[in-house]
């Protein structure tokens, strides 16, 4: 009896304690926060399960990141896989779609820090925006990071968007109306698309109308944000915090390399040298373009001791506007589409929404923001989140209006 004592008392100990590890805190402004603590016990748990097997962050990510979802017989919109000039894609239409019927279209390209996430993970979401607006919808199945690095991705996303442009008749979508949207790497990747085919190869191409930025990655010129100031550490009140993001961004701009670099000297600012803090390109992350409520932590200090090889080695790749497109001069941004930016608020990538914003406002162009109050990064992605249903039909809306 007592040994039963012993270990029913061990296991309580132990369940109590695990409870304990998977609560996450909900600021008292979160939006949905039973909903939100749920998740975030699921995303905990699976990273905890993750690391008593022993992989590493990047191997979960590989293995777990690209969930394939059955389809419903019934749904109303349908879907095939094709090839575009070597690149994998899905393209998505409503069943009842006349075959003289020709309406507008989205190249989508999904989100996973350039490194997880598939059209079979986004298959629910992107039927979910074909239901709720009429249109056909390309999802990008480009190369992922480490293995495959920048420019890889953006050259898979260029190349399977500019054949859609040139053939988008065969696909019974109209030419005149076609957009580029993704979420969060995809976001990055939408907006490095869009300015990507403002180049004179691309000048006999169809003009992309509108781009849908969500929740995007659009900077990795500094760390030290009042955003990915606040949503540091492991209490992060969502699934992604600075010093994953900040990996995302090493897998994604040096590959197998990112080796060489300790993603915490990134977040210390050790690469922010006098010639960076000095650059045209500092100016676009100005704190006072942020909203005063939204400068609480200000940003923090660089890290007074730099790395002189760390700035070098990744500045090519940093400033180059195909990689951050906030880098991009005041030319291309004033050749930009029209523009729908959504951010949310427990977000490290939320502050890159705001500066995106004031940039294409100060070049006078139509730029619509959405911010999400309340809610993490993700969150159109989770079935059981209200406001993610919200943000599909007010994206519609939106594409109503301009697509």
């Amino acid at each position: 009896m007592g040994k039963l004592k012993i270990l029913f008392t061990a296991l309580s100990v132990a369940v109590l304690g695990l409870a304990y590890h998977l609560y996450t805190p909900m600021p008292p402004e979160a939006e949905e926060p039973y909903q939100q603590m749920a998740f975030l016990a699921k995303f905990k748990l699976a990273k905890t399960i993750v690391s008593v097997i022993g992989w590493s962050d990047l191997e979960m990510f590989k293995k777990l990141g690209s969930p394939k979802f059955d389809i419903d017989p019934a749904d109303t919109v349908t879907s095939v896989d094709d090839i575009f000039d070597g690149v994998d894609v899905r393209v998505y239409r409503p069943k009842n779609q006349k075959s003289d019927e020709i309406l507008p279209a989205l190249v989508f390209y999904h989100g996973g820090g350039w490194v997880l996430g598939s059209r079979d993970s986004y298959d629910p979401v992107l039927r979910g925006f074909v239901r709720q607006k009429r249109m056909v919808v390309v999802s990008v199945e480009y190369r992922l990071s480490p293995e495959f690095p920048f420019p890889v991705p953006i050259d898979d996303c260029v190349t399977a968007t500019s054949h859609f442009l040139r053939h988008s008749k065969t696909y019974r979508a109209d030419p005149e109306r076609i957009g580029v949207m993704g979420d969060s790497a995809g976001g990055n990747l939408a907006a490095a698309v869009a300015l990507r085919l403002l180049g004179p190869e691309f000048v006999d191409l169809p003009k992309i109308k509108v781009q849908v930025l969500i929740y995007p990655a659009l900077q990795a010129f500094q760390f030290l944000s009042p955003a990915y100031v606040k949503y540091a550490g492991n209490s992060v009140p969502g699934a992604l915090n600075a010093e994953t993001m900040c990996e995302f961004w090493l897998w994604y701009g040096l590959g197998h390399d990112y080796t060489k670099v300790d993603h915490l000297d990134l977040l210390a600012g050790k690469h922010l040298t006098s010639e960076w803090l000095n650059s045209k390109e500092a100016k676009y992350l100005d704190i006072t373009i942020l909203p005063e409520k939204l400068r609480e932590s200000r940003s923090a200090t660089p890290d007074s001791v730099k790395n002189e090889t760390l700035s070098k080695l990744i500045k090519p790749v940093f400033f180059n506007p195909s990689f951050a497109p906030l880098m991009a001069d005041d030319q291309s941004i004033r050749r930009l589409p029209n523009t729908y930016i959504l951010t949310a608020e427990f977000d490290p990538l939320r502050d890159d929404g705001f500066y995106m914003t004031k940039r294409l406002q100060t070049m006078s162009k139509k730029v619509e923001h959405r911010h999400f109050t309340g809610m993490d990064h993700g969150f159109l992605s989770v079935p059981n989140y209200q406001n993610g249903l919200k943000a599909v039909v007010e994206i519609c809306e939106y594409l109503n209006k301009e697509l």
